[in-house]
């Protein structure tokens, strides 16, 4: 409707000049009633003084909202052609039409079909390329983190905000947080940090240096007395943990995850150690502990057992008494051993020979694995102490892992942790005295015995700092060989493909989903045809290849 103060009838007497109105009456009741008129629903007026209304969505005649619909609606279901629907669309269309080819299209086009069928249609993404095996893909991440104690309550408020040192400037972004209490209580809050970048890596934070951390809504806290007046002041600082190890003698016959006691007189709790990776070696020469009988000079030594390793072996060059072995020639020391193996000889007669195979590296020490950080460790305070390796023979009743043992000469005692025959090798957790090579062992348990050959004992040192550096690891099964994972066929599984996955049945959508299909892909859609079961069997996303599935493609 139109404003009367609009209506041009009604200004008319304000507009002639009094003389006229005066001396000609008529023509002004005439030019009056023209515009009456003009001003009726429907006349010319009408449309020129609405001109704005009608390009106005909220304010425009039901036959222009109906143009508006045709105009601009066109490519949507006519489910949306109804009154009630088309002006807010209109107002909002230009987003829909920015989004097109985007997955909040998809997800807007199949909501108008709920509509519809008053019903609820769960849409689902799938990008095979997720599941397409590259070589070289590995996310490889090497996950670094520092420690503090009695966290506040809002830490989690932290995660993806910005931590600073406020004496090194070391700059990182907390990337996650874990909360946990130590074996005695106390709570600590585990920051897992992002390089910022090279100049301002994690590694430069320094032990006990005020912190100050600011979070993605710009509030800051901080432990540094310079400060401004908005700002949290809040005592945090990075404490010490078990950083690593400086070896100091590497030793040998060391045994991966053979585990490293941590002894401290002060503070530090929870820290776990083990021997992460070992040497491998050569063999230097065959060992005679006891020649045997009937042995013939060529008669070919070698090793065997079923570590890496392999290649070596020697010859007899000499014979005594009863043609026992009381010499062998090393031909050739073999390549890449890990651990020792037995020793056997290759003879027509001969029999009962012990041999040991001698090396000076191979198990040798040279990496540590910290399995847990701990925290409250100093270099002062800690010591570290390895088990004893020892090479053994004439063994008698080898069930000796958890067996406590006792050397019969030196009175030393111990439990065994590691042992496997084809090695010779046990590892030994002493706990009293020290044993001596040469001497016989006895199982107080299992009766078990064994003479010890030699013994190694690797050394090192506890490095402390506040910067946990974990091993590094893969984030999934990218670029791995796996059961989930697919060869590119350049048709379902490539790089511009995608699948939608909804119940409802295709001849429903299909015609409008090619307006917001992105160009240069290829589509698929699916739809479970039988029953519910099916869909929890197989988790989520069915093989659109099972005959339990329609599948569609278009493009």
């Amino acid at each position: 409707m139109i404003d009367s103060k609009k209506l041009i009838s009604t200004q008319i007497n304000d507009t002639i000049p009094q003389f006229i109105r005066i001396e000609y009456p008529n023509f002004v009741a005439f030019i009056k009633s023209y515009y009456e008129w003009m001003e009726k629903q429907g006349a010319p007026y009408q449309f020129i003084a609405n001109a704005m209304n009608f390009a106005d969505v909220d304010r425009t005649s039901l036959e222009l909202l109906d143009k508006f619909g045709e105009n601009f609606l066109q490519p949507l279901p006519d489910i949306i052609y109804d009154q009630n629907n088309i002006a807010t669309l209109v107002k909002y269309i230009e987003q829909y039409y920015s989004a097109r080819g985007s997955e909040k299209a998809f997800q807007f086009l199949f909501r108008l079909f709920e509509y519809k069928d008053d019903a609820e249609h769960d849409l689902e993404f799938y990008y095979p390329s997720y599941d397409m095996l590259r070589v070289s893909d590995g996310k490889w991440v090497n996950e670094r983190s520092l420690k503090i104690k009695n966290p506040p309550e809002y830490v989690m408020e932290w995660e993806s905000g910005e931590l600073r040192g406020d004496h090194s400037g070391a700059i990182a972004v907390i990337d996650e947080i874990k909360l946990y209490e130590t074996s005695s209580g106390v709570p600590i809050a585990e920051l897992f940090l992002l390089e910022f970048d090279v100049m301002h890596t994690p590694e430069k934070f320094i032990c006990g240096e005020p912190l100050t951390v600011k979070t993605i809504d710009e509030q800051v806290y901080t432990s540094d007395s310079d400060r401004l007046p908005e700002d949290i002041y809040l005592e945090f600082f990075p404490e010490t943990v078990f950083y690593g190890v400086e070896i100091t003698k590497p030793s040998k016959y060391n045994v991966p995850s053979q585990r490293v006691k941590v002894i401290t007189t002060g503070e530090g709790e929870d820290a776990s150690v083990v021997v992460d990776q070992t040497g491998k070696g050569v063999v230097t020469s065959f060992a005679i502990i006891d020649g045997g009988e009937d042995y013939q000079v060529g008669d070919k030594v070698y090793t065997e057992g079923d570590t890496f390793g392999s290649g070596a072996y020697g010859a007899v060059s000499e014979v005594g008494v009863n043609n026992a072995i009381t010499k062998i020639d090393l031909i050739f020391e073999g390549h890449d051993y890990t651990c020792c193996q037995a020793v056997k000889v290759n003879s027509r007669y001969g029999k009962r020979a012990i041999l040991i195979m001698e090396t000076d590296d191979i198990g040798y020490l040279k990496t540590v694995e910290i399995r847990d950080f701990g925290v409250g460790y100093l270099v002062e305070e800690t010591t570290l102490e390895f088990n004893t390796s020892m090479r053994i023979y004439d063994i008698y009743r080898d069930g000796f892992i958890g067996e406590h043992i006792v050397g019969q000469t030196s009175g030393a005692t111990g439990v065994v942790e590691f042992w496997k025959r084809d090695t010779g090798v046990i590892s030994v957790d002493v706990l009293s005295g020290e044993f001596i090579a040469g001497e016989q062992f006895i199982g107080i348990n299992g009766g078990g015995s064994a003479y010890i050959y030699d013994i190694a004992k690797a050394e090192g040192i506890m490095v402390d700092g506040c910067i946990c550096r974990y091993k590094g690891r893969y984030l999934n099964m990218d670029g791995h060989i796996s059961s989930l994972k697919y060869i590119q066929d350049s048709y379902f599984y490539q790089m511009f493909s995608y699948m939608l996955k909804t119940e409802q049945d295709k001849s429903e959508w299909k015609e409008y989903v090619k307006h917001v299909h992105p160009a240069g892909t290829i589509g698929f859609s699916y739809r479970d045809v039988v029953s519910q079961y099916f869909n929890e069997s197989y988790g989520g996303f069915i093989c659109p290849h099972l005959e339990t599935t329609e599948f569609y493609k278009f493009s």
